[in-house]
């Protein structure tokens, strides 16, 4: 028996959205589910992905569920659009791909594609000149459309679809009025018109057309009056004059020009263009690789719907040497369907000396459509005028490759809705009206290993992966400069990828080595380069100078010796011509082959100083400054920032200690790199500022846990003070250097470094670093299991850090002794009475973190005193003060000897919780002494819960850490 009938859906959006089955209307649901609805309905049947949907329902602030809920609204949909689902059916209307959704619909069961097909069909008679037929499409099609669509749906996609759809109607309103007036019904439009200026005074097509029709009723005085009007609304609401149209209708008025009394007459191009379709385009790159999603949006810009109101202008801008001709011509390609009557190419040769000249370009245009020579006009605007009447009404496709600006590609621009143009280009063309701009990056390394391998061969490619990593790598993931490198090798059979990969590693010769004949990347980067004044290319090449991952605008400031706003000025330029990148607001960055560039510029242009040594005083004074602010706000009761060099820069304020951190974690690896790169370049009178802002970093270290990377910068800046026979500068980073090394648990290199920092401060009388080393060599000696020694050390550093009134290292200093105490077994109470006394200093000092340590000493104490309850509740009052983001290794420290607690109040479940929180910290720091304890008693305890093979498992980890650090593998030291 045959399947009954299916009634038809159908759907509406010009106005309320609303669905029927048959005859029969569908509940839709909630606002946002209705909004779900219309992003699937008016992606035309394409699969939409759910982070899409959850940017279409609700922006940029979605709940935290979004991604489930959207999953509810689609099963509750499913409901409503297929009743039948639940036979066992199978949907055949909301479908689930991939994690993406489709809505399966027939082409008339939503409004607004049935009215696309009738503008369609009206732009067709009227093309053949059947007036009538297309004003009567037009007036169907805007049947029912109401100025107001998708009503009452929420979210940004819906609201941008609004606007979008008002445009649109009233583009299809001016098309039908203009069809209308063609056909002699002036009479029946002026009350329309009327109308419809009081609503948009703005829109001058709407008062040119009620200009037309009043004029030609015989109301010349009312006609200009309409002319009047519309100009002072303008001039007062925008500041702007009518536009050409406008007014050129206004002085053919006052001339009474006798066109205007017949209609005005259809352009008609030369039956040549009529007969001549364009296909200009390059070839398409056989080994394009990669870009799938910029093609996609590309594509989804440039098929315009019928009914649009101008033409589609894409842009894809980019740095040199990324991909932006290849990437257009590829979606050129793949538009060829929606462009039939041809597609136009042109290098504007942006990046030249010369440029082209658009008028030059139209005459190649024009001849491509079919004029003769002699038929081209001389005047520029008459040329752009013929230009835009041969593409009118055509599906054409215009590529304009490598503008220079703005001002090169406007008069190369349709005046067509129904053509499509592409540009490319170096600079942002920030003036360019675009209705899409592709910001084009370096691939990652999948497709530039991809690209390689489709030049060379995958199996050449496939036998050494890591050398090709590292080929793509040293490209910096610039496309040309993959396909340069891969050139290379493809006609080089004997090479390997490794040899290659080893010529490429010497970052001075890179560039070099990334030229194949024609083909070079420098050379691709000459054309920019010549193209900045004198100012801007010494910009450039100061820039390239400092070592750091970005450069924040405050700082390119001082390096270039510029007020922020002039110095924004050039930067912005920079970025603008695409010698310069800008991820975030004032920030700043170079490609990494572009700093090799730009330092080569310096280098061969005989100008490598360029007030190098005095830039970079600059920078690293700005740093300093800044960094002496933040650690005054982070550690607000230490000396150290007293002790720090002084500075001629005030340095940048900070509202808050939280603004500080933002800073100081933010700018650390670039902090690190200028530091390591002072100390090897010099000049020696940076050594000293050097080595004081790292050692003014040491509060966002220990935060952050970063002493290995500190360890490189120590290293480099204790050999340039020795180098200059800078004795303090050299106590300092031995200090820094020992304290970083202790916290890697390289315990067997700490103690020379912290006896050679002893002997530097007393010589130097650098009385806040002799505390502080105290302290690394209490520390070392409660390592090696000498307490008494540790207490010794621990109690010259408290003895020291009071004699110059600095609280901060005070605090340290107690919370050490306190430890090494415990080590000892101490057990009365006077430690108790100790911990306590700390524990006031912490809450006089009132930072956090501070208090949350002296917290962690008291509730170890009050566990060894035979009070673990109290010990729990403490270790809980000093994890509220740092989680969930405070130093790892501090929080590790109380999850730990909450477990300890937790354990001896009989709670030895939560005791392994908390200690595998401990674990998953220390394992994260990479604090080895540390995890090793925290295994023994992770054993020990699920042991005792009857586990025995993971309490084994544990007990084994444990074992293997601590014979690879040399220590007991009975009980850790340190306890």
């Amino acid at each position: 028996m045959p399947d009954p009938v299916e009634p038809e859906l159908r759907f509406t959006v010009l106005g309320p959205v609303r669905a029927w089955r048959g005859e029969r209307e569908l509940e839709l649901g909630s606002p946002q589910q209705r909004a779900m609805l219309v992003a699937l309905l008016l992606r035309g049947g394409r699969a939409v992905t759910a982070e899409e949907l959850v940017d279409a329902v609700w922006g940029e602030q979605p709940p935290s569920a979004a991604v489930p809920i959207l999953r509810t609204y689609a099963s509750r949909l499913r409901k409503v659009l297929e009743p039948d689902r639940q036979t066992g059916r199978p949907p055949r209307v909301l479908v689930s791909v991939a994690g993406a959704y489709r809505l399966h619909l027939t082409e008339d069961a939503l409004d607004i594609r049935v009215r696309e097909h009738h503008v369609t069909e009206a732009k067709q008679a009227r093309a053949a000149g059947d007036l009538p037929r297309a004003a009567a499409l037009l007036r169907t099609a805007l049947d029912g459309w109401e100025p107001v669509t998708l009503t009452g749906i929420p979210g940004p996609f819906a609201e941008a679809e609004r606007s979008r759809l008002a445009e649109s109607r009233l583009g299809t309103l001016e098309t039908r009025l203009e069809v209308e007036l063609d056909l002699g019904r002036q009479d029946e439009l002026v009350a329309e018109l009327t109308a419809l200026v009081a609503e948009h005074p703005l829109r001058e097509r709407l008062c040119q057309f009620l200009m037309l029709a009043l004029y030609r009723c015989g109301r010349q005085a009312e006609a200009l009056a309409v002319f009047s009007d519309t100009r002072r609304t303008l001039v007062s609401e925008l500041g702007v004059e009518p536009g050409p149209p406008l007014k050129d209708l206004h002085a053919r008025m006052l001339a009474a020009a006798p066109e205007l009394a017949a209609g005005p007459a259809p352009a008609t191009p030369p039956s040549t263009a009529a007969r001549v379709r364009p296909e200009q385009l390059p070839g398409a790159i056989p080994d394009f690789v990669g870009r799938d999603e910029e093609i996609e949006q590309l594509r989804a810009a440039l098929r315009t719907p019928p009914d649009a109101p101008a033409a589609a202008i894409t842009a894809v801008v980019g740095m040199a040497g990324v991909g932006k001709t290849t990437l257009a011509v590829q979606a050129a390609h793949a538009l060829a369907e929606a462009f039939p009557d041809g597609r136009l190419y042109a290098d504007l040769r942006g990046a030249d000396e010369n440029p082209a000249s658009p008028h030059t370009v139209l005459a190649g245009f024009l001849r491509a459509l079919g004029a003769a020579d002699d038929a081209l006009p001389g005047d520029p605007a008459e040329r752009a005028a013929l230009y835009r009447s041969l593409l009118a009404g055509r599906r054409i496709l215009v590529l304009l490759d490598n503008a220079y600006d703005t001002d090169q590609v406007s008069p190369l621009l349709p005046g067509s809705a129904s053509c499509g143009v592409l540009v490319t280009s170096r600079s942002r063309l920030a003036a360019l009206p675009a209705t899409r701009r592709v910001h084009l990056t370096g691939f990652t390394p999948e497709p530039a290993l991809a690209l390689l391998a489709r030049i060379v061969g995958a199996e050449r490619a496939a036998a050494e992966p890591a050398a090709a990593l590292e080929v793509v790598r040293a490209c910096g993931g610039l496309p040309l400069a993959v396909r340069v490198v891969a050139a290379r090798l493809a006609v080089r059979p004997g090479w390997s990828v490794a040899a290659l990969a080893d010529r490429l590693s010497d970052e001075r010769q890179r560039l070099a080595q990334l030229r194949a004949e024609s083909l070079a990347v420098e050379s691709s980067f000459r054309l920019g380069y010549a193209q900045l004044t004198t100012d801007q290319a010494c910009a450039f090449r100061l820039l390239a100078l400092p070592d750091t991952p970005d450069i924040s605008l405050p700082a390119a400031a001082a390096l270039l010796d510029l007020a922020p706003g002039p110095a924004e000025d050039v930067l912005e330029h920079l970025v603008d011509v695409g010698m310069l990148e800008s991820p975030a607001p004032d920030r700043y960055r170079f490609h990494d082959l572009l700093r090799l560039f730009a330092r080569q510029r310096a280098e061969q242009e005989g100008t490598a100083d360029d007030g190098a040594d005095a830039a970079l005083t600059r920078l690293l004074d700005l740093c300093l400054a800044t960094a002496r602010t933040a650690y005054r706000l982070i550690r607000p009761a230490h000396t150290v920032p007293d002790a720090l060099s002084a500075t001629v820069a005030p340095g940048l304020s900070f509202a808050d200690v939280g603004a500080a951190r933002a800073w100081a974690h933010g700018e650390l690896p670039g902090l690190l790199a200028l530091t390591a790169q002072v100390a090897a370049r010099g000049p020696a009178t940076l050594t000293a500022v050097a080595a004081d802002l790292l050692w003014a970093l040491d509060p966002v270290l220990e935060e952050q846990f970063g002493w290995q990377d500190a360890v490189p910068a120590c290293h480099a800046l204790i050999a340039a003070a020795r180098l200059v026979g800078d004795r303090r500068a050299e106590g300092r980073m031995r200090y820094m250097l020992a304290g970083s090394l202790m916290q890697l648990d390289r315990w067997g290199e700490v103690n020379e470094h912290a006896r050679v920092a002893l002997s530097q401060a007393r010589a130097g009388y650098d009385g806040v670093t002799l505390a502080m080393t105290f302290n690394v060599c209490g520390a070392h000696a409660s390592y090696q299991g000498d307490p008494d020694t540790a207490i010794d050390h621990f109690g010259q550093a408290v003895e020291i850090s009071r004699a110059i009134e600095d609280r901060g290292v005070e605090d340290y200093a107690l919370g050490n002794l306190i430890q090494a105490r415990l080590d000892r077994g101490d057990g009365d109470a006077s430690l108790l009475t100790a911990a306590q006394h700390h524990l006031t200093i912490t809450e006089q000092i009132g930072e956090p973190f501070t208090r949350s340590r002296s917290l962690l000493r008291l509730g170890q104490v009050l566990r060894q005193l035979g009070r673990p309850q109290e010990a729990v509740d403490t270790h809980h009052q000093g994890l509220a003060l740092i989680e969930p983001d405070g130093p790892r290794l501090l929080r590790a420290g109380h999850l730990f000897r909450l477990a300890h607690a937790l354990h001896l109040v009989d709670r030895p479940r939560e005791a392994v919780g908390a200690a595998e929180r401990a674990l998953a910290l220390v394992r994260d720091i990479k604090f080895a002494s540390v995890e090793a304890r925290i295994l023994r008693f992770l054993g020990d305890v699920l042991d005792e819960l009857g586990q025995t093979e993971r309490a084994r498992a544990c007990w084994r980890q444990a074992h293997e850490i601590l014979t690879r650090l040399g220590l007991p593998t009975g009980e850790p030291a340190g306890g």
